[in-house]
């Protein structure tokens, strides 16, 4: 699962607001300077801290997250740029980048940065 597929996954008319307000955050990031790894702990945050309307709806919302996560936030140690861009839905950021500095902050948003 990639970010759009998140997102598209995610929008559905059962949603309630507890799920529009993650939907708002993923696509927020996409335009924000902030890394993967913040998205990761921004979205985690949210669903532990969100109330997501029953536990059934929680479960759900949280197995979509996992399964993107999994793939494109623990794994994108294994791939190339253009497969973290691709999961990441970041190639018209790259496109439209105008210089190498600023596809080097697409680039940093989803480079795999260890813990210091």
């Amino acid at each position: 699962m990639i970010l759009a597929e998140l997102i598209a996954a995610l929008q559905k008319p059962s949603s309630g607001r507890a799920v529009d307000g993650l939907i708002d955050l993923l696509q927020r990031w996409r335009s924000s300077a902030d890394t993967a790894d913040t998205l990761h702990h921004s979205a985690e945050s949210y669903i532990e801290n969100a109330w997501v309307d029953g536990d059934a709806e929680h479960k759900a919302v949280y197995s979509l997250w996992a399964e993107f996560r999994s793939k494109c936030i623990s794994g994108r140690l294994g791939m190339t740029i253009n497969e973290r861009l691709f999961c990441f839905d970041l190639f018209g950021a790259w496109d439209r980048a105008e210089s190498e500095d600023e596809r080097a902050l697409v680039r940093h948003k989803i480079d795999f940065l260890p813990d210091a």
